[in-house]
Order: C-alpha cells, then structure tokens, then sequence
C-alpha cells in the first residue's frame, strides 16, 4: 500500500485535488482511494471511503468540552491520534494499492504540531509520501513564494518523507505568470533577482534569510504546475510518484 498526504495552507485547493486526482487514478485503473482526515470539513468535494468525522467532529468537541471554534479544531485534530488504529483498519479492510489523505485545512494544526507526524507514522504500515501545495495565485508574490518554499522544508524536515511539490490552481494564473514562478523554482538566481526587484526594506531581508536556511535544509525545490480544474500536470504528477514509490510502474498489477 502506499499513501499520499494533502498538504498546504488554507484555501491552496487540497480537497480539490484530492478529489480530482484520485478520479484520475481511477481512470488509469489504480485500486486507489480516498482519505478525510479534517476533523472541521463542513463538506468535501469527494466521497471519502474513510473519513475520520465518523468518529471525531469539531461540533460534537466543542460542545462537550464547551470550546470556541479555534479550540475546537486544535482539540479535535489531537484526538485523531486516539482513533487511529481504528482508522488504519477501515484503510485496511479496503486493500488499496494508494490512499490520497486530505489533511486538515488549517496546515499548522497538523503539519506542525506532534500528532502530524505521529498519526503519519502510525496509519498503516504504507509507504507514504507527501504533495506539498504552492497555491499559486498567492505565490505570484516572491514574498509569498519564499515562505511557503520555507514552509514546505520545514515540514520535510518534521515529517522525514519524500515530499513532492505543486503549483496548485495554475488556471487562474496568466501564462506569463505561471512562465516567471517556474522560472524561480528553476533557478535559485532568478528567484533572488525577484526579490531584489520586487521587495524592498524588511520583506526583501526576512525572504534573502529564510532563502539561505532554505539553501542549508537542502530540499530541492521541483513544483509540478497542476490545475483541479483542467487536470493539467496529473499525468506528470503521476509520472514522479511512480518513478519514486514503484520504479515507473503502476500501483495496481
């Protein structure tokens, strides 16, 4: 079995491609299924085989332990670690050769707190990997491209699994912006030549520091421009998850 994680920030389309890219395994006849593993999604754009609000909900903990929305997620998603070998079986029962895993939607809820890594760790016995969401349209600013690049590398350090990245949403990018962001994850040069031009003061030093701990992580930097909408970039994002976890073959004999 091997199992893909769904990360990024809010918003950077993780239900979306979850839902998206697992019909297009279908299509190319994987035995593949899909995972919810947000304990506060009001609704997903997917039929989840395993979903963990059958037994955790953000509702149901904020009324037992009386808590406000935000603590009702922080308490929710650190509860998941006490159902996970129940959900590890319900995977099992199903005996898919890939899982796509939906994670939270607020990213540092479970990238960045211990029970991310501890829940990966322990679902299943799978080879796992994790996608790595650019939203693209907030990435247009290098600013914002920076941060996120220094985010993806410090969750590939707290997660220890081959990590893939993605521009996400690429449709809503004109073909000139999408043609400038490739060209920074390209060249290191030509990002920081971005920086210099376009930010100034405090924003241009925090971006030339976080590139240089970037640099010292050592995380290559290779985004797969993808679109949920158009489907745009599946086929390679298949292509290197096959090259990493089966040698270029399929997931299904």
């Amino acid at each position: 079995m091997h199992m893909i994680f769904m990360v990024g920030t809010a918003g950077s389309g993780k239900s979306s491609l979850t839902a998206t890219f697992t019909r297009f395994l279908e299509m190319q006849r994987e035995d593949v299924m899909a995972i919810n593993l947000d304990p506060g999604a009001p609704s997903l754009p997917y039929s989840a085989n395993v979903d963990i609000r059958d037994y955790i909900k953000v509702e149901d903990i904020m009324e037992e332990y009386g808590l406000g929305p935000n603590g009702g997620l922080v308490a929710a998603t650190d509860a998941i670690k006490d159902v996970v070998d129940q959900v590890s079986q319900d995977i099992e029962d199903f005996t898919p050769d890939i899982c796509i895993v939906d994670t939270p939607g607020q990213m540092e809820l479970f990238a960045f707190r211990n029970i991310g890594a501890e829940v990966a760790e322990k679902l299943t016995d799978a080879d796992k990997g994790l996608v790595y969401l650019f939203d693209a349209g907030f990435c247009r600013d290098p600013l914002n491209y920076v941060m996120n690049m220094f985010l993806a590398s410090a969750i590939n350090v707290r997660f220890q699994l081959p990590q893939f990245q993605v521009f996400s949403k690429v449709d809503l990018l004109k073909a000139n912006e999408l043609e400038g962001m490739m060209s920074w994850a390209d060249d290191s040069e030509v990002l920081r030549e971005a920086v210099d031009a376009k930010l100034s003061g405090m924003n241009r030093e925090m971006s030339e520091d976080m590139l240089e701990i970037i640099e010292r992580m050592g995380v290559e930097f290779s985004p797969i421009a993808v679109s949920s909408k158009t489907q745009d970039g599946f086929q390679v994002l298949y292509s290197e998850l096959q090259r990493v976890f089966t040698g270029g073959e399929k997931f299904t004999p």
